[in-house]
């Protein structure tokens, strides 16, 4: 039985006297006026598949969708009233409720433009494959994950895609302990899509199941924020291929493209000019003008990671700082920048998150890196330094990159984020004793002179 509400017909379409649906009706006023399939969907700034799937009846028209049409056929107001009785109509359907969980988007989004356009060319993935598309965005704590995520969600949403509805699940991973499980995600996405808490059945494998037949045939986003694993995440996806699924992680979630194939995004910090561009926004013209230079020196302290830009921000804001200069000032120590804040958000706490997920030997190498002098991290130095072997510190600082704590440049060689550095020296400090650190010094200074020459290093850097 189809879950969809059959097009009703709406009108005669022109010169045939016969009632037509929407999409017959749409069809008829665009060759009437000689456009191609083509041409229309550049007129109404919908993809050529989009156009399609709602001449040949398989896709329901939004009201932006059929708003655009009046507008480019220059119809009056013909399609929008029908599409809106649609609608009226998908609502009002027995067993389905039309989610719309998306948060508020931010206000002040600056940059990723790049990333919104292969999320858009995910939109172009669904009209040619029968797979779901995913998308992973993924990169270290604070770095705007679940901003771009939302972003783009509403974006699609406003151009007319995922007419059925949108749902949103933190999955608040990567906390041992702390993540969702599954079993209770499914039942409330369940429950948002109408299913009778009475009816939810009680098994994982076959809330999956009924999750997949209630979006079957539907045109659903599902954004799955902060999911700690991929087996956290293989029971939530949808089968239905007019379905999208975002994901967001500090993982790179490993094991995810034996169940489908993901599009990876990996977010870093915001570029300089956007960087600024941000503190701009959020504290105003009139502070900014007043010192830029100190604007720019307060990104760089800041990472230009947008939590901390954002923190710092809202810092200026609420104690009514003429300029940032005086903020820039305060975070001149590098220990000052951790303690960045505003209400119950604050700076360190995202990065223990990802902290507290590592392992104990991870958590030694973790601390070990913050002791380390200069930005590159050189596997054989490190090996030394930590005393294990070279196998076994690749095999750590490999689990580091994973989960985002470091960034990987080549086989050899990562680097560490100037806050992640900093917080990881502040770990050592107050977790490690003198004589683990006085070891680490001493094993360190000789192995760098050996393994890494100054002009290799130079070479390295450039």
């Amino acid at each position: 039985m189809s879950t969809r509400p059959p097009c009703r017909e709406v009108e005669e379409a022109p010169d045939s006297g016969a009632p037509a649906t929407f999409g017959q009706l749409l069809r008829a006023h665009r060759k009437q006026r000689g456009l191609s399939l083509a041409q229309l969907a550049t007129r109404v700034h919908f993809n050529r598949g989009h156009v399609s799937k709602i001449e040949t009846g398989k896709r329901p028209p939004s009201v932006s969708f059929a708003e655009a049409c009046d507008r480019a056929l220059d119809v009056g107001h013909t399609f929008a009233p029908i599409a809106s009785a649609l609608e009226a109509a998908a609502r009002q359907q027995q067993g389905w409720v039309q989610p719309g969980q998306l948060p508020p988007t931010k206000r002040h989004f600056v940059g990723r433009q790049d990333f919104i356009e292969r999320l858009d060319r995910l939109l172009q993935r669904q009209e040619e494959s029968l797979a779901v598309p995913v998308a992973v965005i993924n990169g270290p704590p604070g770095v705007g994950k679940t901003a771009l995520a939302v972003q783009w969600a509403h974006r699609a949403v406003n151009e007319g895609h995922f007419p059925d509805g949108q749902l949103f699940v933190n999955l608040e991973g990567p906390e041992p302990g702390a993540a969702a499980d599954p079993v209770d995600v499914l039942g409330d996405l369940l429950r948002a899509v109408g299913v009778p808490a009475d009816r939810v059945p009680a098994d994982l494998d076959q809330r999956a199941a009924t999750l997949r037949s209630y979006l079957h045939g539907r045109e659903v986003l599902l954004v799955l924020d902060n999911a700690a694993d991929a087996q956290q995440i293989s029971p939530l996806l949808p089968g239905s291929s007019g379905c999208a699924v975002v994901v967001t992680s500090r993982s790179r979630l490993p094991g995810l493209l034996s169940l489908v194939e993901p599009v990876t995004l990996p977010l870093a910090e915001l570029r300089r000019p956007e960087a600024a561009m941000l503190i701009r926004a959020n504290i105003g013209d009139v502070r900014a003008d007043a010192d830029p230079g100190a604007v720019a020196v307060l990104a760089e302290r800041c990472g230009r990671l947008p939590l901390a830009l954002v923190l710092a921000a809202e810092h200026i804001v609420s104690h009514q700082h003429r300029s940032a200069d005086t903020l820039a000032t305060e975070l001149g120590p590098e220990q000052a920048r951790l303690n960045l804040a505003e209400g119950d958000v604050v700076l360190r706490n995202a990065f223990a998150t990802s902290y507290k997920a590592l392992d104990e030997p991870s958590a030694r190498m973790f601390r070990l890196l913050g002791r380390l002098p200069g930005h590159l991290i050189d596997a054989n130095v490190t090996a030394a330094t930590a005393g294990v072997t070279q196998d076994e510190a690749s095999r750590l600082l490999r689990g580091l990159a994973g989960a985002h704590l470091i960034q990987r440049q080549d086989e050899r060689h990562y680097f560490m984020h100037d806050l992640l550095r900093v917080y990881a020296a502040d770990l050592a400090r107050q977790l490690d004793d003198e004589a683990e650190r006085a070891k680490a010094v001493r094993h360190t200074v000789e192995p760098v002179a050996v393994a890494v020459r100054p002009s290799a290093l130079e070479s390295l850097v450039a």
